[in-house]
């Protein structure tokens, strides 16, 4: 027994992983500034999100609940908005924003913020996704252009998948405010996710096909769940 025990300890020591060691991800990263950019390092972990660098003024700490947004706006690049005042913009919330230079960000980071992290995020990075209940092909439209993908409709989450890098979103259900579908091949999602200038983010699909039957009443059950729907979570 003993010696298995060791064999197991070995393997782990091999792998670099400590046992009981909480698992975290650290990036080399560029923090932008308006006039000169700095270098640090930014950690992920269960305690939070840490960004360390020489520069002490720059360097930071925030547990989890104390992030208005954390944005993996694609796999360089990661922005934490805070609730920090910028005076010199009337009191309007402090982002900080990191570009990757060592490594990318992965769909385990995505699935280990999920796991971590009540408040609305930006996820360009999808975590294993599993198969969905719904699957409709769309145009994501922005202001001026828009990007195309698939629409995937889960028991318990809402993803867009789109080659656009940075392009794909991934919404649980409590991170939707609302959904409608304002004409035939047009359909909405108003999420909790807090808007640069605004409110919160409002994305707009352009259906290449009829919203196959079911999604819609699929979808407003489980935003909305009463026990007069028996059948919800399947």
């Amino acid at each position: 027994m003993k010696h298995y025990l060791g064999i197991s300890l070995m393997l782990f020591v091999l792998s670099g992983v400590a046992p009981g060691r909480a698992q975290s991800f650290e990036f080399t990263v560029r923090h932008h500034h308006t006039l000169k950019d700095c270098r640090g390092t930014l950690k992920i972990s269960g305690e939070g999100v840490e960004y360390l660098t020489v520069h002490a003024k720059d360097s930071r700490f925030w547990r989890f609940q104390e992030i208005r947004t954390l944005e993996v706006k694609s796999p360089a690049e990661i922005s934490v908005v805070t609730y920090e005042d910028q005076r010199r913009w009337a009191g309007k919330d402090k982002v900080f924003e990191f570009t990757l230079l060592d490594r990318k960000a992965t769909p385990e980071l995505s699935a280990f913020l999920l796991a971590r992290v009540k408040r609305p995020m930006e996820l360009a990075v999808l975590p294993e996704q599993g198969v969905p209940r719904f699957e409709l092909p769309v145009k994501h439209l922005h202001t001026i252009s828009g990007t195309t993908g698939v629409l995937k409709i889960y028991p318990d989450k809402v993803v867009y998948e789109t080659a656009r890098q940075g392009g794909s979103r991934y919404w649980r259900l409590s991170d939707i405010e609302r959904f409608s579908q304002p004409d035939r091949y047009r359909f909405q999602i108003v999420s909790y996710v807090p808007m640069a200038g605004g409110p919160t983010e409002v994305y707009n699909f352009q259906l290449m096909e009829d919203l196959p039957e079911g999604l819609y009443d699929y979808l407003w059950v489980r935003l909305h769940p009463s026990s007069y729907y028996p059948e919800v979570g399947k």
